[in-house]
């Protein structure tokens, strides 16, 4: 079983290769970067269509009718996630740049909610080692504050993330693209 990242946007930007780093330190060789090559990371520049039988594979797209379960991946070789940035309120791009294109791919979504890449890294992950959606606990939405002087800024994202001991899943990498070195709070509703 793999965990397949297929690269669906233009660039490859700062925020984007954060994820895709805390994807690979959370499923390490199960994951492959498709699209384009990333050194240090599991990436090839062949399309997802080119080194897997699209009907053997699972797209997690948010536009699909049924919940991905355990027990989906069993006639499967792997899980296929977007690799884009999401846009709020959500475009459809999971559905229009990947579903679309491979109709011979199971659909099936992780919730109704955007995920970040790594969060639905992870989610795959824990779906591939039995767990059920219900029992996997997420939050939408998170602010970071910081103090900017005596100003107060807030960071919000309005997606959703897993929740791991407790906190949602953000890399250092990309809190520290959002707020530098400042002090930092992150605050959520479990």
């Amino acid at each position: 079983m793999k965990i397949y990242v297929e690269h669906l946007e233009e660039e490859l930007g700062r925020w984007l290769l954060a994820e895709y780093r805390n994807s690979y330190r959370i499923a390490g060789d199960l994951l492959l970067i498709t699209g384009i090559e990333i050194p240090g990371i599991p990436s090839t520049a062949k399309r997802i269509h080119e080194i897997a039988d699209p009907s053997r594979l699972v797209i997690l797209d948010p536009q699909a009718e049924e919940e991905l379960k355990p027990e989906d991946l069993l006639e499967c070789d792997g899980i296929v996630i977007g690799g884009i940035l999401g846009s709020h309120p959500p475009l459809g791009r999971t559905k229009k740049l990947l579903s679309d294109r491979l109709p011979q791919a199971v659909k099936r979504n992780i919730g109704r909610h955007q995920f970040s890449i790594d969060g639905s890294v992870y989610i795959a992950l824990q779906i591939i080692r039995g767990k059920r959606l219900r029992d996997i606990p997420f939050t939408v939405g998170v602010t970071i504050k910081r103090k900017l002087g005596p100003v107060e800024h807030e960071i919000h994202l309005p997606y959703a993330y897993p929740l791991v001991d407790g906190r949602p899943l953000l890399s250092e990498e990309l809190i520290e693209l959002l707020v530098g070195s400042s002090d930092y709070i992150v605050e959520y509703h479990a």
